[in-house]
Protein backbone atom coordinates (compact mmCIF):
# COMPACT_ATOMS: atom_id res chain seq x y z
CA UNK A 1 0.00 0.00 0.00
CA UNK A 2 2.80 2.30 0.93
CA UNK A 3 4.67 1.44 -2.30
CA UNK A 4 1.52 2.55 -4.23
CA UNK A 5 1.18 5.93 -2.48
CA UNK A 6 5.13 6.79 -3.36
CA UNK A 7 4.24 5.24 -7.06
CA UNK A 8 1.26 7.72 -7.25
CA UNK A 9 2.70 10.77 -5.30
CA UNK A 10 5.66 10.11 -7.90
CA UNK A 11 3.59 10.08 -10.54
CA UNK A 12 2.18 13.43 -9.96
CA UNK A 13 5.10 15.42 -9.24
CA UNK A 14 6.64 14.77 -12.24
CA UNK A 15 3.80 15.44 -14.25
CA UNK A 16 3.75 18.99 -12.24
CA UNK A 17 6.96 19.32 -12.92
CA UNK A 18 6.42 18.77 -16.85
CA UNK A 19 3.80 21.33 -16.69
CA UNK A 20 5.89 23.76 -14.11
CA UNK A 21 9.26 23.10 -13.40
CA UNK A 22 9.64 26.59 -11.52
CA UNK A 23 6.37 25.82 -10.23
CA UNK A 24 7.67 22.55 -8.11
CA UNK A 25 11.23 23.72 -7.51
CA UNK A 26 9.75 27.08 -5.56
CA UNK A 27 7.11 24.82 -3.24
CA UNK A 28 10.31 22.77 -2.38
CA UNK A 29 11.75 25.70 -0.88
CA UNK A 30 9.01 27.06 0.65
CA UNK A 31 8.71 24.22 2.73
CA UNK A 32 12.23 23.75 3.27
CA UNK A 33 12.38 27.35 4.04
CA UNK A 34 9.24 27.21 6.26
CA UNK A 35 10.61 24.21 8.06
CA UNK A 36 13.99 26.24 9.06
CA UNK A 37 11.92 28.73 10.31
CA UNK A 38 9.78 27.46 12.72
CA UNK A 39 12.56 24.75 13.70
CA UNK A 40 12.56 25.72 17.10
CA UNK A 41 8.90 26.88 18.03
CA UNK A 42 6.66 25.00 20.25
CA UNK A 43 3.30 24.79 21.11
CA UNK A 44 0.34 27.26 20.13
CA UNK A 45 3.22 29.57 18.92
CA UNK A 46 4.41 26.78 16.27
CA UNK A 47 0.86 26.22 15.09
CA UNK A 48 -0.19 29.28 14.07
CA UNK A 49 3.16 30.37 12.84
CA UNK A 50 2.69 27.01 10.23
CA UNK A 51 -0.72 28.16 9.53
CA UNK A 52 -0.29 31.66 8.77
CA UNK A 53 2.58 30.77 6.61
CA UNK A 54 0.77 28.13 5.06
CA UNK A 55 -2.45 30.45 4.61
CA UNK A 56 0.27 32.73 2.64
CA UNK A 57 1.60 30.38 0.24
CA UNK A 58 -1.87 28.93 -0.47
CA UNK A 59 -3.75 32.17 -1.00
CA UNK A 60 -1.13 33.16 -3.57
CA UNK A 61 -0.90 30.63 -5.21
CA UNK A 62 -4.62 30.22 -5.88
CA UNK A 63 -4.25 33.60 -7.34
CA UNK A 64 -1.96 33.10 -9.69
CA UNK A 65 -3.62 29.80 -10.89
CA UNK A 66 -6.68 32.26 -11.37
CA UNK A 67 -4.43 34.18 -13.88
CA UNK A 68 -3.78 31.41 -15.63
CA UNK A 69 -7.08 29.82 -16.09
CA UNK A 70 -8.86 32.82 -16.82
CA UNK A 71 -6.25 34.49 -19.30
CA UNK A 72 -7.45 35.64 -22.31
CA UNK A 73 -6.04 32.91 -25.21
CA UNK A 74 -6.42 36.04 -27.65
CA UNK A 75 -3.18 37.07 -25.78
CA UNK A 76 0.52 35.61 -24.89
CA UNK A 77 -0.63 35.90 -21.36
CA UNK A 78 -2.19 37.70 -18.45
CA UNK A 79 -0.72 40.28 -16.27
CA UNK A 80 -1.56 41.25 -12.77
CA UNK A 81 -0.42 44.69 -13.38
CA UNK A 82 0.25 46.59 -16.91
CA UNK A 83 4.35 47.32 -15.94
CA UNK A 84 4.59 42.86 -16.05
CA UNK A 85 4.20 43.38 -19.65
CA UNK A 86 7.85 43.87 -19.48
CA UNK A 87 9.46 41.72 -17.16
CA UNK A 88 7.35 38.71 -19.39
CA UNK A 89 8.46 39.49 -22.74
CA UNK A 90 11.96 40.99 -22.32
CA UNK A 91 13.10 38.18 -20.13
CA UNK A 92 12.72 35.45 -23.31
CA UNK A 93 14.02 38.08 -25.64
CA UNK A 94 17.21 38.40 -23.05
CA UNK A 95 17.50 34.23 -23.22
CA UNK A 96 17.02 34.32 -26.70
CA UNK A 97 20.15 36.52 -27.73
CA UNK A 98 22.20 34.26 -25.01
CA UNK A 99 21.20 31.16 -26.67
CA UNK A 100 21.15 32.44 -30.12
CA UNK A 101 18.02 31.74 -31.00
CA UNK A 102 16.82 34.24 -34.11
CA UNK A 103 14.82 36.82 -32.67
CA UNK A 104 12.83 39.90 -34.66
CA UNK A 105 14.74 43.10 -34.61
CA UNK A 106 12.63 45.22 -32.78
CA UNK A 107 12.37 42.39 -30.12
CA UNK A 108 16.73 42.77 -30.13
CA UNK A 109 16.31 46.25 -29.43
CA UNK A 110 13.49 46.77 -26.83
CA UNK A 111 15.13 43.49 -25.56
CA UNK A 112 18.55 45.71 -24.63
CA UNK A 113 16.77 48.97 -24.14
CA UNK A 114 17.94 50.59 -21.42
CA UNK A 115 14.98 52.13 -20.62
CA UNK A 116 13.57 50.25 -17.69
CA UNK A 117 16.37 48.18 -17.58
CA UNK A 118 16.80 46.39 -14.40
CA UNK A 119 18.79 43.44 -13.13
CA UNK A 120 15.90 41.28 -12.44
CA UNK A 121 15.35 40.99 -15.83
CA UNK A 122 18.79 38.60 -16.24
CA UNK A 123 17.40 36.67 -13.37
CA UNK A 124 14.14 35.67 -15.03
CA UNK A 125 15.96 35.35 -18.07
CA UNK A 126 18.56 33.10 -16.95
CA UNK A 127 15.72 30.68 -14.54
CA UNK A 128 13.98 30.84 -18.46
CA UNK A 129 16.73 29.66 -19.85
CA UNK A 130 17.18 26.35 -17.00
CA UNK A 131 13.31 25.54 -17.00
CA UNK A 132 11.23 26.57 -20.50
CA UNK A 133 9.41 29.59 -20.71
CA UNK A 134 7.27 30.69 -17.84
CA UNK A 135 5.23 33.34 -17.76
CA UNK A 136 3.13 31.88 -14.79
CA UNK A 137 6.12 30.11 -13.07
CA UNK A 138 7.93 33.77 -12.56
CA UNK A 139 4.80 34.86 -10.48
CA UNK A 140 5.60 31.78 -8.56
CA UNK A 141 9.60 32.33 -8.07
CA UNK A 142 8.49 35.96 -6.55
CA UNK A 143 6.03 35.04 -4.76
CA UNK A 144 8.68 32.21 -3.10
CA UNK A 145 11.06 34.65 -3.17
CA UNK A 146 9.03 37.13 -0.72
CA UNK A 147 7.71 34.83 1.41
CA UNK A 148 11.26 33.53 2.09
CA UNK A 149 12.41 37.30 2.39
CA UNK A 150 10.01 37.75 5.18
CA UNK A 151 10.69 33.91 6.92
CA UNK A 152 14.38 34.98 7.10
CA UNK A 153 13.49 38.63 8.61
CA UNK A 154 10.98 36.97 11.15
CA UNK A 155 14.28 34.92 12.27
CA UNK A 156 16.10 37.70 12.68
CA UNK A 157 14.04 39.79 14.63
CA UNK A 158 11.88 37.52 16.69
CA UNK A 159 15.06 36.58 19.45
CA UNK A 160 15.57 40.65 19.92
CA UNK A 161 12.04 41.86 20.25
CA UNK A 162 10.09 39.19 21.46
CA UNK A 163 7.35 36.72 20.21
CA UNK A 164 3.93 39.16 20.03
CA UNK A 165 6.27 42.00 17.91
CA UNK A 166 7.40 39.11 15.62
CA UNK A 167 4.33 37.44 14.79
CA UNK A 168 2.44 41.11 14.47
CA UNK A 169 5.06 41.61 11.80
CA UNK A 170 4.88 38.24 10.09
CA UNK A 171 1.02 38.76 9.88
CA UNK A 172 1.81 42.36 8.37
CA UNK A 173 4.26 41.59 5.41
CA UNK A 174 2.37 38.47 4.57
CA UNK A 175 -1.61 39.46 4.23
CA UNK A 176 -1.12 43.39 3.98
CA UNK A 177 -2.56 43.78 0.21
CA UNK A 178 -0.46 46.27 -1.18
CA UNK A 179 2.23 43.59 -0.35
CA UNK A 180 0.27 40.92 -0.83
CA UNK A 181 -0.17 42.41 -4.27
CA UNK A 182 3.12 42.59 -5.38
CA UNK A 183 4.38 39.91 -3.89
CA UNK A 184 2.71 37.70 -6.82
CA UNK A 185 3.42 40.12 -9.59
CA UNK A 186 6.87 39.81 -11.86
CA UNK A 187 8.09 42.94 -10.67
CA UNK A 188 10.99 43.54 -9.00
CA UNK A 189 10.44 44.50 -6.02
CA UNK A 190 10.25 40.51 -4.28
CA UNK A 191 13.74 39.44 -5.81
CA UNK A 192 14.94 43.24 -4.59
CA UNK A 193 12.91 42.74 -1.02
CA UNK A 194 14.87 39.18 -1.00
CA UNK A 195 19.02 40.58 -1.79
CA UNK A 196 17.76 43.43 0.87
CA UNK A 197 17.43 41.09 3.27
CA UNK A 198 20.60 39.56 2.92
CA UNK A 199 22.16 42.98 2.79
CA UNK A 200 20.56 43.71 6.06
CA UNK A 201 21.88 40.22 7.78
CA UNK A 202 25.18 41.71 6.21
CA UNK A 203 25.00 45.04 8.42
CA UNK A 204 24.22 43.04 11.32
CA UNK A 205 26.97 40.41 11.18
CA UNK A 206 29.57 43.47 10.57
CA UNK A 207 28.19 44.92 13.96
CA UNK A 208 28.48 41.74 16.04
CA UNK A 209 31.10 39.53 14.15
CA UNK A 210 33.78 38.75 17.08
CA UNK A 211 36.62 38.43 14.56
CA UNK A 212 38.06 40.43 11.71
CA UNK A 213 37.75 38.02 9.29
CA UNK A 214 34.23 37.54 9.48
CA UNK A 215 33.87 41.66 9.11
CA UNK A 216 35.73 41.63 6.32
CA UNK A 217 33.38 39.10 4.96
CA UNK A 218 30.23 40.97 6.49
CA UNK A 219 31.77 44.15 4.16
CA UNK A 220 32.49 42.26 1.14
CA UNK A 221 28.92 40.99 1.28
CA UNK A 222 27.55 44.33 1.73
CA UNK A 223 29.74 45.89 -1.22
CA UNK A 224 28.69 43.12 -3.39
CA UNK A 225 24.86 43.09 -2.38
CA UNK A 226 24.55 46.99 -2.85
CA UNK A 227 25.69 46.66 -6.47
CA UNK A 228 23.21 43.86 -7.42
CA UNK A 229 20.19 46.23 -5.06
CA UNK A 230 21.47 49.12 -7.55
CA UNK A 231 20.73 47.25 -10.86
CA UNK A 232 17.34 46.11 -9.53
CA UNK A 233 16.61 50.09 -8.46
CA UNK A 234 18.32 53.04 -9.01
CA UNK A 235 19.01 54.80 -5.71
CA UNK A 236 20.01 51.21 -3.73
CA UNK A 237 23.41 52.74 -3.18
CA UNK A 238 22.28 55.22 -1.29
CA UNK A 239 19.89 53.30 0.74
CA UNK A 240 22.49 50.78 1.76
CA UNK A 241 25.47 53.32 2.57
CA UNK A 242 22.75 55.35 4.41
CA UNK A 243 21.74 52.34 6.37
CA UNK A 244 25.50 50.78 7.05
CA UNK A 245 27.39 54.03 8.31
CA UNK A 246 24.26 55.63 9.88
CA UNK A 247 22.76 52.63 11.48
CA UNK A 248 26.03 51.30 12.62
CA UNK A 249 26.77 54.93 13.91
CA UNK A 250 23.57 55.33 15.51
CA UNK A 251 24.33 51.69 17.04
CA UNK A 252 27.62 53.08 18.65
CA UNK A 253 26.46 56.08 20.25
CA UNK A 254 23.32 55.03 21.73
CA UNK A 255 25.52 52.25 24.02
CA UNK A 256 27.44 55.02 25.18
CA UNK A 257 25.24 58.09 27.78
CA UNK A 258 28.38 60.90 27.36
CA UNK A 259 28.88 59.52 23.08
CA UNK A 260 25.11 60.58 23.13
CA UNK A 261 25.13 63.45 24.97
CA UNK A 262 27.88 64.91 22.52
CA UNK A 263 26.32 64.02 19.98
CA UNK A 264 23.07 65.45 20.10
CA UNK A 265 24.97 68.48 20.59
CA UNK A 266 28.12 67.86 18.18
CA UNK A 267 25.81 66.64 15.18
CA UNK A 268 23.12 69.75 14.12
CA UNK A 269 26.08 72.17 14.39
CA UNK A 270 28.29 70.43 12.65
CA UNK A 271 24.83 69.93 10.05
CA UNK A 272 24.28 73.63 10.37
CA UNK A 273 28.39 74.29 9.42
CA UNK A 274 27.76 71.98 6.56
CA UNK A 275 24.52 73.47 5.07
CA UNK A 276 26.79 76.62 4.81
CA UNK A 277 28.89 75.59 2.29
CA UNK A 278 28.62 75.90 -1.46
CA UNK A 279 29.31 72.94 -2.19
CA UNK A 280 26.82 71.29 -0.03
CA UNK A 281 23.78 73.58 -0.99
CA UNK A 282 25.23 72.84 -4.97
CA UNK A 283 24.79 69.27 -3.81
CA UNK A 284 21.57 68.89 -2.30
CA UNK A 285 19.72 71.33 -5.38
CA UNK A 286 20.98 68.85 -7.73
CA UNK A 287 19.36 65.87 -6.13
CA UNK A 288 16.59 68.41 -5.43
CA UNK A 289 16.13 69.07 -8.99
CA UNK A 290 16.60 66.01 -10.16
CA UNK A 291 13.68 64.70 -7.83
CA UNK A 292 11.57 67.42 -9.04
CA UNK A 293 11.75 66.10 -12.58
CA UNK A 294 11.01 62.54 -11.63
CA UNK A 295 8.42 63.84 -9.18
CA UNK A 296 6.78 65.88 -12.61
CA UNK A 297 7.45 63.21 -14.62
CA UNK A 298 5.01 60.96 -12.14
CA UNK A 299 2.53 63.49 -12.41
CA UNK A 300 2.00 63.37 -16.01
CA UNK A 301 1.85 59.72 -16.22
CA UNK A 302 -1.45 58.09 -16.73
CA UNK A 303 -2.91 57.51 -12.56
CA UNK A 304 -3.82 59.87 -9.76
CA UNK A 305 -1.39 61.71 -8.86
CA UNK A 306 -0.29 64.72 -6.61
CA UNK A 307 1.59 68.04 -6.86
CA UNK A 308 4.07 69.73 -4.41
CA UNK A 309 5.86 72.01 -6.93
CA UNK A 310 4.95 75.29 -8.25
CA UNK A 311 2.45 75.12 -10.98
CA UNK A 312 4.45 76.54 -13.69
CA UNK A 313 7.18 73.87 -13.00
CA UNK A 314 4.87 71.03 -14.31
CA UNK A 315 4.83 72.69 -17.71
CA UNK A 316 8.09 73.88 -18.07
CA UNK A 317 10.61 71.15 -16.62
CA UNK A 318 13.49 73.35 -18.28
CA UNK A 319 12.61 76.12 -15.70
CA UNK A 320 13.87 73.47 -12.22
CA UNK A 321 17.35 74.74 -12.37
CA UNK A 322 15.77 77.90 -11.52
CA UNK A 323 14.43 76.88 -8.33
CA UNK A 324 15.05 79.12 -5.36
CA UNK A 325 16.61 77.58 -2.51
CA UNK A 326 13.03 78.12 -0.45
CA UNK A 327 11.77 76.11 -2.98
CA UNK A 328 14.03 73.63 -2.98
CA UNK A 329 13.12 73.65 1.10
CA UNK A 330 9.53 73.46 0.38
CA UNK A 331 9.95 70.58 -2.12
CA UNK A 332 11.90 68.19 0.01
CA UNK A 333 9.67 68.54 3.32
CA UNK A 334 6.73 68.13 1.08
CA UNK A 335 7.57 65.49 -0.98
CA UNK A 336 8.64 63.77 2.91
CA UNK A 337 5.22 64.79 4.04
CA UNK A 338 3.50 63.39 1.12
CA UNK A 339 5.61 60.18 1.76
CA UNK A 340 3.47 59.55 5.03
CA UNK A 341 -0.03 60.99 4.21
CA UNK A 342 -0.75 60.54 0.83
CA UNK A 343 -3.28 59.20 -0.60
CA UNK A 344 -5.13 62.39 1.10
CA UNK A 345 -9.06 62.57 1.11
CA UNK A 346 -9.01 65.22 -1.67
CA UNK A 347 -7.03 62.44 -3.83
CA UNK A 348 -9.37 59.89 -3.83
CA UNK A 349 -10.95 60.07 -7.13
CA UNK A 350 -11.35 56.40 -7.89
CA UNK A 351 -13.02 53.17 -6.71
CA UNK A 352 -9.36 51.59 -6.33
CA UNK A 353 -8.48 54.18 -3.88
CA UNK A 354 -11.43 54.12 -1.63
CA UNK A 355 -10.84 50.22 -1.76
CA UNK A 356 -7.13 51.10 -0.44
CA UNK A 357 -8.44 53.35 2.18
CA UNK A 358 -8.31 50.65 4.92
CA UNK A 359 -5.18 49.84 4.61
CA UNK A 360 -4.44 53.89 4.37
CA UNK A 361 -5.10 53.39 8.06
CA UNK A 362 -3.15 50.54 8.78
CA UNK A 363 -0.45 52.36 7.85
CA UNK A 364 -0.80 55.29 9.46
CA UNK A 365 -1.64 53.09 12.58
CA UNK A 366 1.93 51.67 12.02
CA UNK A 367 3.56 54.39 11.37
CA UNK A 368 2.31 55.89 14.85
CA UNK A 369 3.61 52.69 16.62
CA UNK A 370 7.03 53.23 15.60
CA UNK A 371 7.98 55.60 18.33
CA UNK A 372 7.16 53.03 20.57
CA UNK A 373 9.09 50.33 19.07
CA UNK A 374 12.06 52.33 18.54
CA UNK A 375 12.60 53.22 22.85
CA UNK A 376 11.49 49.78 23.71
CA UNK A 377 14.10 48.26 21.12
CA UNK A 378 16.83 50.33 22.24
CA UNK A 379 16.78 48.76 25.60
CA UNK A 380 16.50 45.05 23.79
CA UNK A 381 18.56 45.33 20.93
CA UNK A 382 19.86 48.79 20.28
CA UNK A 383 22.11 47.40 17.19
CA UNK A 384 19.08 45.79 15.41
CA UNK A 385 17.02 49.28 16.16
CA UNK A 386 19.53 51.51 14.41
CA UNK A 387 20.37 49.31 11.69
CA UNK A 388 16.45 49.17 10.96
CA UNK A 389 15.44 52.67 11.18
CA UNK A 390 18.76 53.86 9.39
CA UNK A 391 17.63 51.96 6.60
CA UNK A 392 13.94 52.48 6.81
CA UNK A 393 15.28 56.37 6.63
CA UNK A 394 17.10 55.99 3.71
CA UNK A 395 13.88 54.44 1.77
CA UNK A 396 12.01 56.87 3.15
CA UNK A 397 14.52 59.55 1.71
CA UNK A 398 14.94 58.21 -1.93
CA UNK A 399 11.42 57.28 -2.57
CA UNK A 400 10.21 60.29 -1.39
CA UNK A 401 12.30 62.80 -3.61
CA UNK A 402 11.19 60.65 -6.72
CA UNK A 403 7.31 59.99 -6.52
CA UNK A 404 4.06 61.74 -7.75
CA UNK A 405 1.89 59.03 -8.72
CA UNK A 406 -0.20 58.33 -6.03
CA UNK A 407 -0.01 53.86 -7.04
CA UNK A 408 3.52 53.90 -7.34
CA UNK A 409 4.02 55.44 -4.38
CA UNK A 410 2.07 52.85 -2.39
CA UNK A 411 3.67 50.46 -3.78
CA UNK A 412 7.59 51.85 -3.45
CA UNK A 413 6.62 52.85 0.04
CA UNK A 414 5.96 49.09 0.67
CA UNK A 415 10.27 48.62 0.59
CA UNK A 416 10.34 50.55 4.22
CA UNK A 417 7.58 48.36 5.92
CA UNK A 418 10.05 45.01 6.29
CA UNK A 419 12.62 47.28 8.51
CA UNK A 420 9.45 49.40 10.27
CA UNK A 421 7.00 46.88 10.69
CA UNK A 422 9.10 44.90 13.54
CA UNK A 423 9.52 48.33 15.50
CA UNK A 424 5.74 48.65 15.10
CA UNK A 425 4.65 45.40 16.31
CA UNK A 426 7.12 45.55 19.25
CA UNK A 427 5.35 49.41 19.87
CA UNK A 428 1.80 47.91 19.90
CA UNK A 429 3.09 45.11 22.10
CA UNK A 430 4.14 47.51 24.30
CA UNK A 431 0.98 49.96 23.96
CA UNK A 432 -1.09 46.53 24.80
CA UNK A 433 1.07 45.37 27.83
CA UNK A 434 0.54 48.92 29.43
CA UNK A 435 -3.03 49.39 28.72
CA UNK A 436 -3.54 45.91 30.37
CA UNK A 437 -1.49 46.74 33.05
CA UNK A 438 -2.70 50.01 34.15
CA UNK A 439 -6.50 48.09 33.82
CA UNK A 440 -4.97 45.72 36.15
CA UNK A 441 -4.03 48.31 37.96
CA UNK A 442 -7.42 49.78 38.46
CA UNK A 443 -9.27 46.98 38.49
CA UNK A 444 -7.30 46.04 41.93
CA UNK A 445 -7.42 49.25 43.65
CA UNK A 446 -11.51 48.71 42.63
CA UNK A 447 -11.29 45.52 44.62
CA UNK A 448 -8.81 47.02 47.47
CA UNK A 449 -11.07 50.04 47.68
CA UNK A 450 -14.54 47.25 47.78
CA UNK A 451 -13.13 45.40 50.55
CA UNK A 452 -12.29 48.31 52.48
Amino acid sequence: MTMRWALLAGVMLGVAYTLSPLTVLCLALLIAVTRWAGRDLTGRERERFVALVTLAIVLRLALIAGLFLFADPSKPYATFFGDEEIFKSRPIWLRNIGLGVPISAADFIYALDETGMSGHLYVLAYLQALVGDAPYGAHVFNAAVYVTSVLLLYRLVRPSFGRPAAMGGLVVLLFLPSLFSWSVSVLKEPFYALLAVFELICVLALARAPQWRHKVLAIAGIVLLAVALESIRKGSLLIVSIGTVAGLAAAITVRRPRLLLAAAVVIPLVAMMAMTRPFVQSRIRSVAIAGARYHAGHVVTPGISYRILDPRYYTDWNSMPGMSNREVALFITRALTSYFIEPLPSSVQSRALWAYLPEQLVWLLLLALVPFGIRHGLKRDPTLTCILLAHACGVILVVALNSGNVGTLIRHRGLSLPYTVWLSGLGGAAVVARVHQRSSAVIEGTRTHGDR
